[in-house]
């Protein structure tokens, strides 16, 4: 068989491979999910850290098989090319991730709505009082709703603010790609050792931007540029912010190709 192109039928085989052999693990995932958002459906901040954490690990822990010498053997021995492994392996980190994330979403809240409801409509009785911690209420999509934040105006969101779920698709595909190479090159404790490196990145770019607006700016005795300077070169910074950003998941997911066939070799 020639494994040199790229082939759909081997795609669609490929996936296949993937749940067979791990759906107990995914269905004890996605269960365990489910079951954290009956208890965090209604606080929106725990709900996006949740998503955004909980994706990380699920990238930075897809490749494991493969830092394991006989696992590892029977993966690289598969016929199909690194260029379908890693597609199938992006598309489960992201889009299939994000589906099931907002379809145990919904599982969650309804059936944490639901047992809130039946407890409120029983009665607890301690020490000759009936006592009842739980109240009747309607379901609430706190998910799909307007957040307070980014100042975004009100007639740009609208739809039941579906927005804010593409938002935060778009912060997930910008830090996912980052643990999802940090899956394949690190050996052990993978996701650990990839937050290291983005926090000292970070730290280093933030000395670099300091060093640089210190040159630019001087110190406080000299006089402080001119507002069009200051305006041009914020105008600049926002531009390279966002080219940097737009290219990083491309660039990333380059990189897992050509580490996960140096791993091959």
């Amino acid at each position: 068989m020639k494994t040199n192109l790229f082939n759909f039928k081997r795609v669609g085989l490929l996936f296949q491979r993937y749940f067979i052999e791990r759906f107990r693990s995914e269905l004890i995932y996605w269960g365990i999910m489910a079951i954290t958002f009956i208890f965090v459906r209604n606080s929106i901040p725990v709900m996006f850290g949740l998503i955004i954490v909980a994706g990380l690990f699920y990238a930075s822990r897809f490749f494991k098989e493969i830092h394991h010498s006989g696992n590892g053997v029977a993966y690289f021995m598969i016929p199909a090319t690194q260029l379908e492994k890693l597609t199938v392996a992006i598309v489960m980190t992201t889009f299939y991730y994000f589906a099931m994330i907002i379809m145990v979403y919904v599982a969650g809240n309804l059936a944490g709505t639901f047992l809130s409801n039946m407890l409120a409509s029983m009665d607890f009785l301690w020490d000759g009082f009936h006592i009842n911690f739980f109240h009747h209420s309607s379901i609430q999509w706190k998910l799909f709703e307007k957040v307070p934040v980014f100042n975004i105006p009100e007639e740009i969101l609208g739809y039941r603010n579906i927005l804010w779920i593409v938002l935060l698709f778009i912060a997930f595909l910008i830090s996912q790609p980052l643990f999802f190479f940090g899956g394949i090159y690190f050996k052990k404790n993978q996701a650990f050792k990839t937050f290291i490196a983005v926090i000292a990145f970070y730290l280093l770019l933030a000395i670099l931007i300091w060093i640089e607006v210190k040159l630019i700016l001087g110190d406080f005795s000299t006089p402080p540029p001119s507002e069009k300077y200051l305006e041009l070169w914020g105008r600049i910074v926002v531009k390279t912010v966002k080219i940097f950003y737009s290219l990083l998941p491309l660039y990333f997911w380059i990189v897992s190709y050509f580490r996960l066939t140096e791993k091959q070799v």
